[in-house]
């Protein structure tokens, strides 16, 4: 659910994560990483790899996994259940299991560690890719800090880890990453938003392998940043990598500024109101 990034070890926080950090130093961190300004608007971005502005019905990619021959379990919080989940899976037999951690920053790292811990016990940490990531910051709901989530991927068959990317991702890449793991063909008649995050967790140096811009929205409200700047539809044009919580205008001496601003504009106005 919410958990802030700020808050954790591996972001530069204060408060104890030590499981989450120990993920983070065996896999990847994404330092820029956007959710949706709203938790079900999230979870369905997740789940469909679109933006919720999409009116059309899309099928979910667990349901496409299952299809596919993959013990599937969604949606739940039970921990109870979701260990068991592991603990009846089987090397070589592909499962997904979506786990919504539903509590406090703490608790929410002492239940990683029991899911984590349950994997690598079954022996299948080489073969498995964990995400952490949150369905919205903890910020301004029409700002940077209220999209900017944490996001760690342990994949080691893709990464040795202990990195930190500067990649940009945000949670519609989820869906294309997972179908493409399993091998699975997106369907025609559907076009996704998210883009596969395998050549980013690969270390990828071609930067048309991966996003130059990252969106989220709210009701009528949508904005789209790229490593450095961040326009919305109500006209503020933001410096977030020397401003994160936006207080100031832009300075006129970054000649680079307009250039992006004029680009970042004509990527939103793709988006209907």
């Amino acid at each position: 659910k919410e958990l802030a990034r700020e808050r954790l070890g591996c972001y530069g926080g204060k408060n104890s994560s030590p499981n989450i950090d120990r993920l983070a130093k065996q896999g990847v961190r994404y330092a820029t990483a956007w959710g949706m300004l709203d938790s079900k608007l999230s979870r369905r971005t997740v789940l469909t790899g679109r933006y919720p502005w999409h009116d059309a019905e899309t099928p979910l990619f667990p349901s496409l996994l299952e299809k596919a021959g993959y013990r599937v379990a969604t949606g739940g919080d039970d921990t109870a259940k979701s260990l068991a989940f592991i603990e009846q899976s089987k090397k070589g037999a592909p499962f997904l299991l979506l786990h919504i951690v539903d509590t406090e920053d703490a608790d929410a790292d002492r239940l990683v560690g029991k899911l984590v811990t349950a994997i690598d016990a079954k022996g299948l940490k080489d073969n498995t890719m964990i995400v952490v990531t949150s369905d919205h910051g903890n910020g301004d709901s029409k700002a940077d800090t209220g999209a900017h989530v944490p996001f760690i991927v342990r994949a080691p068959f893709l990464t040795k880890g202990d990195r930190v990317s500067k990649d940009l991702v945000d949670l519609s890449d989820l869906f294309p990453t997972v179908l493409s793991l399993a091998g699975i063909d997106v369907p025609k008649d559907l076009k996704l938003d998210g883009r596969t995050m395998i050549p980013s967790l690969r270390g990828s140096d071609d930067p048309f392998e991966k996003r130059n811009w990252i969106y989220s929205e709210v009701g009528d409200f949508r904005m789209v940043r790229d490593w450095h700047h961040l326009v919305d539809t109500e006209g503020n044009f933001h410096d977030v990598e020397h401003d994160p919580h936006q207080e100031k205008k832009v300075s006129p001496l970054d000649k680079q500024a307009p250039a992006r601003r004029q680009r970042l504009q004509m990527i939103l106005d793709r988006f209907p109101r």
